[in-house]
């Protein structure tokens, strides 16, 4: 019998003995429990009402550790010895650790595990360095600065913890970040099943043409830029285009507020969050365009499902996004923040029929490579091969 912890940056809300999150966490959590008898999940958790759009995950054969859940900057650095003497305690009841950063959380784990001389493998999701400097210096009345500060000096942090471990990361600016202090393995964040993935079709057949994002709506989702794109298509070509923001998040209103300012508010929809399933897929498959204008990202699994469903996909270049869409291959890459280079590509994915069709085959043909069975199995092997003694519930 083996027991994973898995110390991961994720916020869980805990109504009545039930837990909730969001995003595609559970798909992979339920994937990779498949080879582990047990799991302990070290989290940030708060109790309450389950927010819209969380989805329950399930409890069989997993314990919750529960970290502090404050959504302050500054309160979560206040929490930071709490974080450490719980991760501690927590890590004596695991046989492999896996780390998910960027956050305390992980870095923690990767802490603990070191002291007591257990396995640990570590993956990186984002990057809080290239975070960091999105962030203003007059940010909460001064405190941009001190901010920066925190986000570098955990940068340090997690190339330290990291140094000589198992890395698995998000991207190739994450790898290079990584690769040459670990055992780095460049991988992408996938939610999708084989099950999930169509053949391409035929796109920008009727007006208008539909925009599609999927994410939450938070300021590094950057979904105004969006709106604003939306706003100068429309004005060149009045009722062409349309958008679809599919997601919850305390942006919505100012969103929506936005939008009515430019005068497209007619031109864009909120149908709230979807779960994994029929629904979401059809608002993938009833789509011109997948738009991603993150200022920040890993890899978001929202491209692979586009691209799984046979979209064609436009993106910001940041993170571990030009990995996923290998410009001009798999889709078209625009500077993060640059609303006139994001209306521009837009309309090249409508226009260039023969890019569009090659983006939509590639694309879709990766995502073929890349689904959740696939990527988790690859991940265990990796592990299997490094700790040959650990003995996995299915067979890699």
């Amino acid at each position: 019998m083996t027991t994973l912890g898995i110390f991961t940056v994720k916020r869980f809300v805990c109504d009545h003995g039930r837990y909730y999150t969001y995003g595609g966490f559970g798909d992979y959590l339920a994937e990779i429990r498949k080879y582990f008898s047990r799991v302990v999940l070290v989290a940030h958790v708060k109790s309450g009402k389950k927010p819209e759009g969380w989805y329950e995950v399930p409890a069989v054969g997993l314990e919750v550790v529960h970290l502090p859940a404050i959504p302050t900057e500054l309160g979560q650095i206040v929490s930071l010895p709490v974080m450490l003497v719980k991760s501690l305690t927590a890590v004596r009841r695991m046989d492999v650790v896996h780390a998910r950063m960027p956050d305390y959380t992980g870095v923690f784990g990767a802490l603990a595990a070191r002291l007591f001389g257990k396995p640990v493998f570590c993956q990186t999701v984002g990057d809080w360095r290239e975070l960091a400097a999105t962030i203003p210096l007059t940010k909460t009345f001064g405190l941009g600065l001190p901010l920066r500060a925190h986000m570098l000096l955990y940068d340090r942090a997690e190339r330290w913890v990291a140094r000589g471990q198992l890395m698995f990361a998000q991207g190739e600016k994450s790898y290079a970040k990584h690769a040459r202090s670990s055992d780095c393995h460049l991988i992408l964040s996938t939610a999708h099943y084989l099950a999930d993935v169509v053949p391409p079709t035929p796109k920008f057949l009727h007006r208008p043409y539909t925009i599609l994002n999927v994410g939450r709506m938070q300021l590094e989702k950057n979904q105004s830029l969006l709106i604003r794109a939306l706003a100068r298509l429309n004005a060149a070509e009045p009722g062409q285009w349309r958008l679809v923001i599919v997601g919850v998040g305390t942006h919505r209103e100012a969103l929506a507020e936005l939008a009515r300012k430019l005068d497209v508010g007619a031109w864009v929809s909120f149908p709230g969050q979807f779960a994994h399933g029929d629904a979401l897929w059809r608002q993938y498959d009833d789509a011109d365009v997948f738009a991603l204008s993150s200022i920040n990202e890993g890899t978001p699994k929202v491209l692979l499902e586009a691209m799984a469903r046979g979209l064609p996909v436009v993106a910001s270049a940041v993170g571990g996004v030009p990995t996923a869409v290998a410009h001009e291959e798999r889709g078209l890459l625009f500077p993060s923040g640059d609303v006139e280079a994001l209306g521009a590509a837009l309309r090249r994915m409508r226009d260039d029929r023969a890019l569009r069709e090659r983006c939509q085959r590639q694309g879709n043909a990766f995502a073929r490579e890349q689904t959740l069975e696939i990527s988790t199995r690859s991940m265990i092997e990796t592990v299997g091969r490094r700790w040959p003694f650990l003995r996995f519930e299915a067979a890699p």
